[in-house]
């Protein structure tokens, strides 16, 4: 089942290896963004699926300011990406209700894993 997928990353290349990977697996249309104004606009334009969504993104908000606004304003299903295992950083991540979380760092066969996951979970909720 392809899906629309937003990648709010804002290590440049850590985003392009998830979009490769994401785009290779059954025709996903995905579009990237590398803060939280263009995670918000992306919302806005493209209507994904589901949202691939980094804690610690630089700029205005962090992740899960983010995923506050994702929860309050558009109820899309969103996972995050996490290079931060911290308790506190976890706690404050779960309490935005999050599909799924991945942790960093990734490699190519743990996160088309973990995607598939989200997609068997995306499947139970439509």
């Amino acid at each position: 089942m392809a899906l629309k997928v937003l990648i709010v990353e804002d290590n440049m290349i850590i985003q392009m290896f998830i979009e490769s990977i994401i785009e290779s697996m059954d025709e996903n249309i995905v579009r990237t963004a590398s803060n939280s104004n263009e995670a918000i606009s992306a919302l806005r334009f493209f209507s994904p699926d589901i949202i691939l969504l980094d804690i610690g993104l630089s700029g205005d908000k962090d992740g899960v300011e983010v995923a506050e606004i994702i929860n309050k304003d558009y109820q899309i299903p969103f996972v995050f990406i996490t290079g931060n295992s911290d308790t506190s950083t976890i706690e404050r991540a779960e309490k935005t209700n999050p599909m799924h979380i991945i942790r960093k760092p990734i490699d190519e066969n743990q996160l088309k894993a973990e995607f598939e996951i989200i997609c068997s979970k995306l499947t139970e909720k439509r």
